[in-house]
């Protein structure tokens, strides 16, 4: 079952889940993100880091508010890091009863119960050392990479199933919901180990929503003591530590962020501690930080107050005599890991580029400490060899400046000065000045057109580029100008495309064409002047057949008579 579901849609690639992620188990392959779940601790930083919405938490709320419909006896155990959305249990108590809710209790209840169980394993001083077993992304970390050291895990069950096994017993019949602020407790009660003792999880931000708009009118808000009360404490830095009576027998210490604890994990592996107490939990500032609870910015220590108001420190927990009814066994889970052969690494190395040592920048972009960890994470099919970021800015870069020293137009950069600040090889030939370092210099300086300055220090047109065709008598070459502003960069652009040839082609054509016309009209008016003289001469021929023809008709008329 997946606990946290990527919308691949709202995904837009910035890797911030991948480099977060503590155990390596959020993995970007095929252009997409991706969890192994079976390296996965459910910690949230890749849903609390991630800036784009493309993660969602599975939420058991609508079956929830079914089991609500349908009448059910249906019983909350509310975290005790809700402080940090509703200062006033008294008041979330009154507004969930009447939402329909049978009973709501704190899972402090549960905490107290847990805290007297680490009493009496502290007692008993049988543990090498004792970790705390309250966070679940904790127990995880230690069952999947730290197997060897799960004896050391206290085998009690944490805060949110000792009290849904306190429930199931006060209310026979019912169901625990669990008001939470952590993600790994939505797979905590799916643990074979637990089935039935918590039927549901909700954040709350969740329950935040739903009870938006409702109100409690009674103004009596006292919280209620019960024994065992400082357990209130549990969500806060060293809020276990707090409750415990001082111990002869292990020294305490309580480390939050999973880098930190990877470090006193180690220290235990190594055997270099003993006979210590620790208070371990996967978020910064405890279970106040806890990533359910990313929306309330101030609840980390607005809670902190509102609990120390509420808590008599001075009321430790005493031991129990058995912890048996809430005693657990812990596994390990460690996978075995692949040792990949040195040639294999330096290949998937040399496909990400790194064809040297000194190209393994390790920048720790692609969310892997270093080159070689990426390359052992591609080989475990983790991770995409392609996905190199100054690999790819170095391939861009060089063809960039392929395609910019290989273009036959010139290309100025001008910054916000109008100073050259780049000029590429094709405009340095055009504007015959090769040898000469024009850079930092203004750009009338190689180019004075008075049309032309004033285009580069107009503002942008609507479409951004604007176009000039000029002729330069210095140069004797005409250039169409292509003129580009990069706001965001506050540069301007010059694209020089010399039309000299064809502007010379096109005259020579035109002087073709004009004389064509030219000879064309002459011959035109020579031939007239043919046809002319042609029907002149005509005429006056026809003219004397004409009277030639008349007397000789005369003539023979006469002689007929």
């Amino acid at each position: 079952m997946s606990f946290i579901q990527l919308t691949e849609a709202n995904c837009r690639h910035c890797m911030r889940c991948v480099r977060i992620c503590p155990t390596k188990a959020m993995t970007y392959i095929d252009q997409q993100p991706q969890i192994v779940e079976d390296e996965c601790i459910l910690c949230g930083k890749c849903y609390l880091v991630c800036p784009h919405d493309a993660k969602k938490v599975t939420d058991n709320f609508p079956q929830v508010k079914k089991w609500l419909d349908n009448n059910e006896k249906v019983v909350v155990s509310v975290a005790p890091s809700f402080v940090a959305v509703w200062p006033s249990f008294p008041s979330l108590k009154r507004i969930l009863l009447k939402k329909g809710f049978f009973a709501v209790e704190e899972t402090s209840v549960g905490a107290s119960l847990v805290s007297q169980a680490y009493a009496k394993l502290m007692e008993e001083h049988t543990m090498k050392n004792i970790i705390t077993t309250c966070c679940p992304s904790v127990v995880s970390l230690v069952e999947k990479e730290y197997g060897e050291i799960v004896d050391q895990l206290a085998p009690i069950v944490s805060p949110m199933i000792a009290h849904g096994r306190n429930l199931k017993l006060k209310y026979p019949g019912c169901k625990v919901v669990f008001l939470s602020p952590c993600i790994a407790k939505q797979k905590e009660i799916y643990d074979d180990r637990f089935l039935r003792d918590v039927d549901a999880n909700i954040s709350m931000d969740e329950l935040a929503k739903w009870i938006s708009n409702d109100s409690s009118d009674d103004i009596n808000d006292d919280w209620e003591d019960f024994t065992g009360s400082i357990a209130r404490m549990y969500p806060t830095p060293g809020g276990i530590i707090s409750t415990l009576p001082k111990s002869e027998n292990y020294k305490t210490a309580h480390v939050e962020g999973i880098a930190n604890i990877r470090n006193v994990l180690e220290a235990i592996k190594n055997d270099e501690v003993k006979d210590c107490f620790f208070e371990l939990s996967a978020c910064d500032e405890s279970c106040l930080g806890g990533p359910l609870l990313t929306h309330f910015k101030k609840g980390k220590w607005l809670g902190q107050l509102v609990i120390k108001d509420n808590v008599d420190e001075n009321k430790k927990v005493s031991k129990i005599n058995s912890y048996d009814h809430i005693y657990t066994k812990w596994e390990n889970k460690e996978m075995e890991k692949i040792n990949f052969d040195e040639n294999a690494i330096k290949d998937i190395l040399y496909l990400m580029g790194k064809t040297t040592r000194s190209k393994e920048h390790d920048c720790g972009a692609c969310g892997y400490e270093t080159c070689r960890d990426k390359a052992i994470a591609v080989l475990e099919g983790k991770a995409d060899y392609k996905l190199c970021l100054p690999n790819a800015l170095e391939v861009a870069e060089s063809i960039n400046n392929i395609i910019i020293d290989n273009t036959p137009n010139g290309i100025i950069v001008l910054d916000k000065d109008y100073n050259i600040i780049d000029i590429n090889r094709s405009a340095q030939y055009l504007l015959e000045i090769e040898n000469v370092d024009v850079k930092d210099l203004p750009i009338e300086t190689i180019m004075s057109d008075e049309e032309l300055i004033n285009l580069v220090k107009k503002e942008a047109r609507s479409d951004g580029t604007q176009y000039l065709k000029k002729y330069y008598e210095m140069y004797n070459k005409t250039f169409n100008h292509a003129i580009m502003k990069i706001k965001d960069k506050d540069y301007t652009v010059i694209i020089l495309m010399d039309i000299t040839i064809d502007e010379t082609k096109e005259k020579i054509l035109k002087d073709i064409r004009s004389s064509t016309v030219s000879i064309t009209q002459e011959v035109i008016d020579e031939q007239m002047r043919a046809v002319q003289e042609i029907a002149s001469l005509l005429g006056e021929t026809a003219a004397k057949s004409k009277v030639a023809l008349t007397k000789l008709k005369k003539s023979m008329e006469e002689n007929n008579e």
